[in-house]
């Protein structure tokens, strides 16, 4: 069993399940709902702990109801949570994630910018044992504390670059492997052609960079050639929070010290069966459901 480090965001997703996703104003009404923890780092932790992992998550939270609710549930799922730091009267971060049939979503997220971004009490401890670090690019200041101790342990480590309100390109020199969103990738790079978005990052910066690109699949490169992995084709329920379960599967995948290609195979399959249930991060299947449909699919 590996030990997996994640630090980042935490938040509460409130999810309605809707027949049509509303377009202008109005009263709408749910056909079903969940509150799920979420948040990109946290979500790929409960990610790693389903798929049989130590998880310890670092973070901040308000010190509220929501709060306390979120460490609830990550430690209902194995995660080690008691590192989270509470801020004191300050309010945690929520999300409203509104799903429709197809699996499509809207999401009204609010983060707290009172949340003290003090990352100095995250220290070479809370990395005892670890043999991979996760983070995300909402709490910069964090990951960038995170990134430069495990670099200094060595540790090898990804980032979750998604859109950012800052420029991450200092993050993503520290991390070993970056995995962009489309718009991530774009807004570092630059450019809007995916391929030559790459290679700029594989030029400028030390990182392993990939991106993903929704039912497109996944893309990277290896010795200069562009590769792709296919997206599973399913009937989406919920893809709400599967970016997030994708990084915590590829985290997986690397302290098991597969290949390149294994990793990014292995995170779509589990990225795709989160797809399959209703409820954000709680429809992240278990090692058993991802190894029979390997299995059953020839992977």
């Amino acid at each position: 069993m590996a030990k997996i480090v994640c630090v980042g965001m935490a938040c509460l997703d409130y999810l309605f399940r809707v027949s049509i996703l509303p377009d202008g104003g109005g009263k709408f009404f749910a056909e079903d709902y969940r509150a799920a923890p979420g948040g990109p780092a946290a979500a790929a932790g409960i990610a790693a702990a389903a798929l049989g992992h130590e998880v310890v998550f670092i973070g901040r939270l308000g010190d509220d109801q929501v709060g306390r609710d979120v460490v609830r549930h990550l430690k209902k799922r194995s995660i080690d949570a008691s590192h989270v730091r509470f801020i004191v009267g300050q309010p945690s971060q929520v999300s409203s994630v509104t799903i429709d049939h197809s699996g499509e979503r809207q999401i009204i997220n609010y983060s707290s910018s009172t949340l003290d971004p003090d990352p100095d009490w995250i220290n070479e401890s809370h990395f005892d044992n670890a043999d991979f670090l996760l983070t995300d690019v909402r709490w910069p200041e964090g990951a960038e504390r995170a990134l430069l101790l495990a670099k200094t342990l060595g540790i090898p480590s990804l980032i979750d670059a998604d859109i950012a309100p800052i420029d991450i390109s200092s993050l993503i020199d520290l991390a070993t492997y970056t995995i962009f969103s489309e718009r991530g990738l774009e807004m570092v790079s630059k450019k809007s052609n995916l391929e030559a978005s790459l290679h700029q990052i594989s030029k400028n910066y030390s990182t392993w960079p990939a991106v993903t690109s929704g039912d497109k699949g996944s893309f990277w490169l290896a010795k200069g050639l562009l590769q792709k992995c296919p997206a599973e084709r399913i009937e989406a329920v919920d893809t709400c929070g599967a970016g997030d379960v994708f990084h915590g599967a590829f985290a997986v995948a690397m302290a098991e010290h597969r290949s390149l290609g294994e990793a990014m195979y292995f995170a779509g399959v589990v990225a795709a069966l989160k797809c399959l249930t209703f409820g954000g991060s709680l429809g992240t299947p278990d090692r058993a459901t991802v190894d029979r449909y390997i299995y059953k699919n020839g992977g």
